[in-house]
């Protein structure tokens, strides 16, 4: 297929007449500014508190106390909360007026207990560095052939900033569902399985991938084979090691975490995901909001397996189609979990590189939507009754547009001719 030389745009995305590198700088700026606050707010901030009186690493707390719950032999208190809320106490300080709850599956405890055994903060700076390696690591696994300013991009994404100063795994999540990719696009499908089988400590965010296997079975039935090897395997070793913690989590699974969203403590404007959105807008009203929330979601599966079908065989495209659907339809995506989105990003970006201005637009959009989409949503939660959370339907409405580009654009150049394209370049 042909593709034109002048895509046409939709009126709310020609913004690439603005971005100008001056304007672009702001985005530098920006995030800049969040990393030296941050760190300024770390350093200053009387023992493992920040200014703010926050714990350091926030969410990071619960991942340290879980490694030391193991290494002190204790996994079936891995999910007692009153045991574990007194242990956050102890490491943090009598400063500590919250609670972060480990709500994982107990594998991924295992990665923290040699963290746990350094004194929290250093613990936390180790963390912190190894996450920024593991965004390095995906952008090479990706193909980025320019990691360097990509990488300083990224950091410039609140997504990306929140998975490290929240002390979240997301940017875990990241590399290895690029390594995934990488497996899967170098034909070692049960492999790339295997890999996927490591991001089910968060398994909502293997429902693209899971689906994308499950629609063409007959070419992807050994990456399928391996995820249920990998998940098979890491369920065994769970039971035989710790099987009361096994126990225990299933239980949560079963009767605490369908309903977590709806505590009244839970931090809705920090989730960005469909029934995130329903919630706040229609609160109170949780059969309609499950329904409306699986209703658009079979709608966006069926959407997405119809543009599978339609760009077969691109595995680039229906990958990056495949991880955009994932953000949409899982029923938990915070914030940080966002910085999956630049898997799609930079594939879209190689597989259509003469749609840069079109890409730019979109960028430039998500830059602003996940920066401010939070706080008014907070700032909505205390003076409004209804809240409209903007990331979800401008993330839609994104959607809505690529769905578009890719049926005008449905087939790429040849990459062959093309081995080293250009990772996003906003200038």
């Amino acid at each position: 297929m042909s593709t034109p030389a002048s895509p046409s745009y939709p009126w709310w995305l020609r913004l690439s007449r603005l971005l100008t590198p001056q304007r672009l700088s702001y985005a530098w700026v920006a995030g800049g500014g969040l990393w030296l606050a941050w760190l300024i707010s770390l350093i200053l901030g009387p023992g493992n508190f920040d200014l703010a009186g926050q714990v350091i690493g926030t969410d990071y707390l619960q991942f340290y106390a879980s490694g030391i719950t193991l290494r002190q032999g204790q996994a079936e208190r891995l999910y007692d909360f009153e045991y574990q809320a007194a242990l956050e106490q102890q490491i943090a300080g009598p400063g500590l007026s919250s609670f972060h709850a480990f709500i994982t599956p107990p594998f991924l405890a295992w990665l923290f207990v040699p963290l746990s055994s350094l004194p929290y903060a250093w613990s936390f700076i180790l963390w912190s560095g190894s996450s920024l390696v593991l965004l390095w690591a995906s952008l090479r696994f990706l193909g980025s052939a320019r990691p360097g300013k990509t990488f300083l991009w990224s950091l410039c994404w609140y997504p990306v900033f929140t998975a490290v100063s929240f002390g979240q795994n997301s940017l875990l999540s990241l590399l290895l569902l690029s390594l995934t990719y990488r497996l899967w696009m170098r034909r070692q499908p049960f492999s790339a399985g295997l890999a996927a089988s490591l991001v089910l400590f968060k398994p909502q965010l293997l429902l693209g991938v899971a689906i994308l296997w499950l629609v063409d079975w007959r070419k992807d039935w050994k990456a399928l084979l391996g995820l249920l090897t990998g998940g098979g395997a890491l369920l065994a070793l769970t039971l035989a090691l710790m099987p009361e913690a096994a126990s225990e989590y299933l239980s949560l699974a079963a009767n605490f975490l369908p309903g977590l969203i709806y505590q009244e403590q839970f931090p809705l404007y920090h989730l960005h995901a469909l029934r995130g959105f329903l919630i706040l807008l229609l609160p109170g009203m949780t059969s309609l909001v499950e329904i409306v929330a699986l209703i658009a979601s079979l709608a966006a599966v069926v959407i997405f397996v119809r543009i599978i079908r339609r760009t077969s065989p691109q595995p680039a495209i229906q990958y990056a189609a495949a991880i955009s659907l994932t953000i949409l339809i899982t029923p938990h995506a915070m914030i940080y979990d966002w910085a999956l989105l630049l898997i799609p990003a930079i594939l879209f970006w190689q597989c259509f590189p003469q749609l840069q201005r079109y890409w730019r637009s979109i960028f430039a959009i998500l830059w602003v939507v996940t920066l401010l989409s939070g706080p008014l949503s907070y700032l909505q939660q205390k003076a409004l009754p209804v809240v409209l959370q903007v990331s979800v339907p401008i993330y839609i409405l994104v959607l809505a547009s690529i769905v578009k580009m890719l049926t005008q654009h449905g087939s790429a150049p040849d990459r062959k001719s093309n081995a080293n394209p250009e990772p996003p370049n906003m200038q």
